[in-house]
């Protein structure tokens, strides 16, 4: 494999509808079964968010998830890699959602099976969208409190509430060298997203990581968001779409259309006789 391409999803490879368009569709799939094209990506979503989001698209490769926590293979389902957190950083959470009144999504692995856990009844309107959005995740695990998880390999955290509600959590998390905290806006509404997760989880980490598993000799990349800039700085080209956050645009080897433009799909389409 000469390159290895990597695309962000929302806001970058997705359409403002949390779809892949008709066209960036038909044009990557054409280029993965006439030319060979390896191309995947790299997201915040989990699997079954990324899958419904991507639907139609070849998924022959590894795809990143979490923003870095986990390498899956699509179909099979197999975990690649898993960056998850130590005993003394789980205490560290807990002690700390406790002290702020804050609930979490609680993402882990149970016995090989993937879990997505919350404290019933402690829900914020944002994580009620997110349930009804995804009702009959078979992840869904309810609990009644946080104790009640044991045995399991936890791997991320995410808080979706209001600003106010956030703001001092993340500050204090921002003062622990051995936990990486990913503060945004959701892309699509107004809550916003406390993604917690080790320090050694990114995406650009878990790029690097399959670039290895792959054998590939270069990596291009494209996104928009600050959680791409770690993406960025483990590739050999980097491509920011035009609607970017303006530091990754900085950062990037090249500004591309916007994403609602199917850019990524005609950047490659383009370029591709020098890549492969």
């Amino acid at each position: 494999m000469k390159t290895l391409f990597i695309s962000d999803l929302d806001g970058t490879l997705l359409t403002a509808q949390e779809t892949v368009s008709a066209y960036t569709l038909g044009e990557i799939n054409r280029m993965v079964d006439e030319n060979g094209l390896a191309f995947t990506y790299a997201t915040a979503r989990s699997l079954n968010s990324a899958a419904k989001a991507c639907w139609g698209l070849r998924q022959n490769l590894p795809v990143i998830l979490y923003n870095g926590a986990l390498i899956m293979h699509p179909h099979t389902k197999e975990v690649l890699y898993n960056n998850h957190f130590t005993v003394e950083q789980l205490c560290y959470l807990r002690e700390l959602f406790a002290r702020y009144d804050i609930h979490p999504f609680i993402y882990s692995f149970h016995d090989g099976a993937e879990r997505v856990s919350w404290v019933g009844g402690k829900e914020s309107s944002g994580m009620q969208r997110y349930l009804v959005r995804r009702a009959g995740d078979a992840r869904f695990y309810p609990i009644r409190e946080q104790e009640d998880l044991f045995g399991a390999d936890f791997f991320y955290f995410n808080c979706i509430e209001a600003k106010e509600r956030l703001d001092a959590l993340y500050g204090e998390l921002c003062t622990r060298a051995d936990i990486r905290c990913i503060y945004e806006r959701e892309t699509y509404h107004t809550d916003y997203w406390c993604e917690i997760m080790p320090a050694t989880t990114s995406k650009g980490a878990a790029a690097a990581r399959l670039k290895d598993i792959l054998g590939a000799e270069k990596l291009v990349v494209f996104g928009d968001a600050p959680n791409d800039r770690t993406l960025f700085a483990a590739a050999d080209e980097s491509y920011a779409v035009k609607n970017a956050d303006a530091a990754l645009q900085a950062a990037a080897t090249g500004v591309i259309g916007y994403s609602e433009e199917d850019s990524v799909a005609k950047f490659i389409a383009s370029n591709l006789n020098k890549y492969i």
